[in-house]
């Protein structure tokens, strides 16, 4: 790593310096930094955000997914705390909690709260096969609830094995 400015560092990879956005610790300068990247690609521009896990990471991903939460304001949000605080206020549906963060008003509090509230829990608890055998079948148009009901009876353990369980229970 290069330089570390308030939000964002400078990380070297392989002589090249690219700047990276962060939310969960401020890296020292000069350090070697192992980091989980997600590149979010506009029209007008690329952005890299970095952090130090991979639940982060995928939090960050569904904050992003809701309309109206861009990178910045979920990386503004992410900053409240801790991953698990910041799951323990949604689970509560704590809109007070959210709008601590400038520029979160209530309405946009009570839409984290409405799209999140049952999906943190699969994030934390679900082994990564679940999560992607949940995720191929909301992209096939099953809601999140039926999704995660029918994955809690599979019994097979490769992901492509599990999404042809589904499919076939979904079916019936």
């Amino acid at each position: 790593m290069q330089s570390v400015k308030a939000d964002a560092l400078i990380l070297r990879v392989g002589g090249v310096g690219y700047e990276v956005f962060y939310t969960d610790a401020t890296p020292l300068a000069g350090e070697p930094l192992s980091i989980h990247i997600f590149d979010y690609i506009r029209e007008d521009r690329r952005e890299l955000y970095g952090f130090l896990d991979e639940g982060m990471r995928d939090l960050f991903e569904r904050m992003i997914d809701i309309s109206g939460i861009g990178p910045r304001m979920a990386q503004k949000i992410l900053r409240v705390g801790p991953r698990e605080k910041l799951y323990a206020h949604i689970q509560q549906g704590d809109v007070a909690f959210l709008t601590q963060v400038p520029g979160v008003g209530t309405k946009t509090a009570q839409k984290i709260i409405l799209e999140l509230q049952g999906v943190l829990i699969s994030l934390e608890d679900v082994p990564a096969h679940d999560t992607d055998t949940v995720d191929a079948l909301m992209s096939l148009g099953y809601t999140r609830v039926d999704a995660q009901q029918v994955v809690a009876q599979l019994s097979s353990q490769a992901t492509e094995d599990r999404i042809r369980e589904a499919l076939q229970l979904l079916g019936t």
